[in-house]
């Protein structure tokens, strides 16, 4: 067996480990608090609702991270344009320079990772990436378990 979501799991812990102890020690963020942080500061996602979608962090967490951020004035909450039960976020200028910071931890890991790969080899990647990584993509959900084995 290849077992590809086993080890797609074990390059993910190996990357984000070390990462979120060290943006935690330095600068007392726990990784809840970092995803909501990049997700808005890189505009991938503007409400609560759209970064757990995309990310697959649990719900709770991320509204717990949102308030943090939200009472240490790194991140408002504004009224949505369409849906009055959602709150758009955005990153006040402490978010956006802690934002500025953090893609720095996550560039250098990149780097880092990546090293031992030719550029063909990191472009495809990217593509694999982009693809398993689209929050359209229906492949999330868990299959139907298959009851002929």
């Amino acid at each position: 067996m290849s077992w590809t979501g086993l080890r797609l799991s074990a390059v993910a812990n190996r990357f984000t480990y070390p990462l979120y102890a060290e943006i935690e020690q330095t600068h007392g963020l726990l990784r809840d608090e970092v995803v909501v942080i990049v997700m808005v500061g890189s505009g991938r996602a503007s409400t609560a609702v759209e970064i757990v979608a995309y990310t697959g962090r649990p719900k709770n967490g991320i509204s717990r991270a949102v308030r943090k951020l939200e009472a240490e004035g790194l991140l408002r909450r504004e009224a949505h344009d369409l849906d009055g039960r959602l709150a758009t976020l955005r990153l006040e200028r402490r978010g956006e320079r802690m934002y500025g910071l953090v893609v720095g931890y996550f560039e250098s890991r990149d780097r880092h990772m990546l090293a031992g790969l030719d550029e063909g080899d990191r472009r495809t990647l990217k593509r694999i990436l982009n693809h398993l990584s689209d929050p359209a993509s229906d492949w999330s959900s868990m299959p139907p378990k298959d009851s002929s084995q």
